[in-house]
């Protein structure tokens, strides 16, 4: 069987991701857990229930987020029974349920996890995380993977992550704004919206991006110090060990306006 690309997977309800799931995912990118998170893996043009497959697949856990929003939507919930039926068919353990909020509620319509060893978000984010941490089977030196710390130069935020050596630029800036809570919409004004996308910077040539003007800055996606010396990605598709990323890397995250975005037509309605 394939190895997984990933720890966890989160399935949860989009309304609690501000409260609950953000938080989480940036306890869990402390303790070095890596996860799938819809909004760092699927972008625009994506088939969803592809990328989702593919995440379920590619997660040695998953993480069900329950509460009262997950019980009115029926996405989450699909996804849930995905995971008991895998769980049910091979016997390995798969699901990790967290209940977020709405105890009775939840175990209410879901007798299935009344029976299950459960955790509630009341235990606190990094003692969640924490917890997950020890029960990931995870190789120290796996050649897949490097160890890569991103801080945020705009927040001072840290986020650290194992990344697959061939993840994408795109893949890695995600994780980090993900595990952040780094936004990349601002509002100007009461009209106006401005736009942004990251850049990944390795803080060992970050002079180099300091000396860029700012038309320059705008062609890249990530700047890397390799074995060969100073390499730029121009590409977000671009992957990890084409650029000679190493094992410990440091990124400062850095924003700059983003002239790809294309506004919908009835913005200027």
């Amino acid at each position: 069987m394939k190895e997984p690309n990933q720890d966890i997977f989160i399935s949860h309800a989009s309304a609690d991701k501000k409260q609950f799931v953000y938080p989480l995912t940036e306890a869990l990118s402390v303790h070095n857990v890596t996860f799938w998170l819809d909004d760092a893996q699927i972008v625009w043009g994506d088939s969803v229930v592809g990328r989702i497959n593919e995440g379920l697949r590619g997660s040695q856990l998953a993480l069900l987020c329950l509460s009262q929003n997950f019980l009115r939507r029926p996405w989450p919930e699909s996804e849930m029974a995905a995971v008991l039926s895998i769980q049910n068919s091979n016997g390995a353990k798969r699901a990790l349920p967290l209940i977020l909020n709405s105890k009775e509620e939840v175990l209410n319509h879901y007798p299935l996890i009344a029976g299950m060893s459960y955790r509630e978000f009341t235990y606190g984010p990094d003692q969640l995380a924490s917890e997950i941490a020890s029960m990931v089977e995870r190789t120290t030196h796996d050649a897949d993977e490097i160890s890569i710390t991103v801080e945020g130069v705009h927040t001072g935020k840290v986020c650290r992550l194992k990344a697959p050596r061939r993840a994408s630029v795109k893949w890695l800036a995600k994780m980090a704004q993900s595990g952040m809570e780094a936004q990349d919409a601002f509002q100007v004004g009461p009209f106006g919206v401005f736009h942004v996308r990251w850049v990944l910077v390795d803080v060992e040539v970050e002079s180099k991006w300091l000396e860029m003007s700012r038309s320059q800055q705008r062609d890249v996606y990530a700047l890397v110090e390799s074995d060969d010396g100073p390499r730029q990605a121009s590409d977000p598709r671009e992957r990890l060990q084409t650029l000679g990323v190493r094992d410990g890397t440091v990124f400062h995250l850095y924003a700059i306006e983003d002239e790809d975005f294309d506004p919908p037509a009835a913005a200027f309605v």
